[in-house]
């Protein structure tokens, strides 16, 4: 009898196994799904803590897994954390480009690209971006195509094309004016534009841009953008020789409490810069202090070129040649350096790639609808055709059933017209015939009567 029920024992266990596995699966899937919806909340610290809650994403089927890669890749850019090494992203990409929806396709190039951009392989992460403003347009998804024209502009700015990129951020500018809430993304490309306006040397729209950004950051109550683009309105002051109003932004910016590390470090490299354009060695020497000291923590080598630049005038100002000489050869080999990373032709060739691509799939398009449309017109052609040939056809045996009918009529004709001809003659014979009768009769009753 044990052993007798043992299936059944076995068959109820693997039912329950299998009801909890449609469960759980259920469960991640919602999840996945609340994820998804915080991601575009801009709540990705709260989307990265559902994720970390599904246990086994590689069990979910292949368009949910690849929907994770996605939100997780995403969730991860949006809050800071390195996902240099998240190359599954790549995948989700290609998948989603064959497969996936829209909205799918579309985020997966974008932080595809992102992952590039955070690589630094500018030219490939100028393709998917502009890719993803393709389909971005298509699903009328506002913030994605303004995101991804500013991420370009950033990628022209990175690679020295300050033309292409401020036209890039304007680009983006225009879109975040038609959404609401869009105020922190504008208060970042306001300050773009006024950096690449900076470095153009147009110095009055740089400033016009950063003012615009202030104000901004007043309005919305930003307090850190407010201390950045305090800083910001003095170096663009201090480049237009106006020292110091420089000096009055630079100190407004030190005032909020709220300046990092990073930002002093900023400023006081600016303050160094102004104080040797004012040539007052004295107010200097502080700031050289602090510029020596941060020097080893620098790692941005734009940042580390200027300063050996304002270490070398200070020094020369001072006196002390020497060490003059020293920094400013440093500053020669940073900026070879900075020459070897640039890498504007390649972005350039990733343009023009794209835009054939796009003209070839235009003209692939156009191709295709050229064929359909001569091949409906062919198969009309055939069907007219056809039906042509069918009333010919008919039309033919139609005139020779007419023309059969017509030599049965004249055959009948004729022999009702042979037979008028004879009738009087006929006439005639019967009528004598029966006058020979009449005479017969006369004839027999006479002899009877006799």
């Amino acid at each position: 009898m044990k052993l007798l029920k043992l299936p059944k024992y076995l068959l109820f266990l693997l039912i329950g196994i299998s009801l909890f596995s449609c469960q759980e699966d259920k469960s991640e899937e919602k999840l996945l799904h609340k994820a998804q919806s915080r991601l575009a909340m801009d709540k990705s610290d709260v989307a990265l803590d559902l994720l970390a809650s599904i246990q086994n994403p590689q069990n979910m089927d292949k368009y949910s897994y690849m929907q994770y890669i996605v939100t997780s890749v995403g969730a991860k850019y949006e809050v800071g954390e390195d996902m240099k090494n998240d190359t599954l992203i790549f995948e989700a990409q290609r998948y989603f480009s064959k497969k996936g929806n829209v909205l799918d396709r579309t985020l997966a190039n974008f932080y595809a690209a992102q992952l590039y951009n955070a690589n630094n392989l500018y030219p490939q992460a100028l393709k998917l971006f502009m890719q993803t403003i393709h389909e971005a347009k298509e699903s009328d998804d506002k913030i994605l195509t303004g995101r991804s024209f500013n991420n370009i502009g950033y990628i022209y700015y990175k690679q020295e094309l300050f033309d292409s990129a401020i036209v890039n951020y304007q680009k983006a500018l225009s879109y975040y004016d038609k959404i609401e809430n869009a105020d922190q993304r504008k208060l970042k490309t306001f300050t773009n534009i006024g950096f690449a306006y900076s470095i153009k040397n147009e110095l009055d729209s740089a400033f016009l841009y950063f003012q615009k950004g202030l104000n901004l950051a007043k309005k919305t109550d930003n307090k850190l953008e407010e201390s950045q683009l305090n800083q910001n309105l003095g170096i663009t002051c201090y480049y237009k020789g106006e020292y110091q109003k420089a000096i009055e932004y630079f100190q407004s910016s030190l005032d909020m409490d709220i300046t990092s590390v990073e930002q002093i470090r900023q400023i006081n490299l600016y303050l160094l810069n102004t104080y040797n354009k004012k040539q007052d060695i004295k107010a200097a020497k502080q700031y050289a202090d602090f510029v020596i000291k941060n020097l080893p923590e620098v790692t941005y080598t734009y940042t580390v070129k200027e300063m050996y630049a304002a270490l070398s005038e200070y020094y020369r100002q001072s006196g002390d040649y020497k060490q003059a000489l020293q920094y400013s050869d440093l500053e020669k080999v940073t900026k070879e350096q900075i020459e070897k990373e640039t890498n504007a032709p390649a972005l350039l060739e990733a343009d023009k790639d794209f835009y054939l691509a796009q003209k070839d799939k235009e003209a692939g398009q156009l191709y295709t609808h050229i064929f359909l449309y001569l091949s409906i017109g062919a198969i009309l052609f055939f069907i007219v055709l056809i039906f042509v040939f069918f009333v010919w056809k008919n039309h033919k045996k139609d005139k020779e059933e007419i023309r059969l009918h017509v030599e049965k009529y004249e055959i009948l004709r004729g022999m009702l017209h042979s037979v008028n001809r004879r009738y009087p003659n006929i006439e005639a014979e019967i009528k004598a015939m029966l006058e020979d009768n009449e005479e017969d009769e006369k004839e027999n009753n006479r002899l009877f009567s006799n």
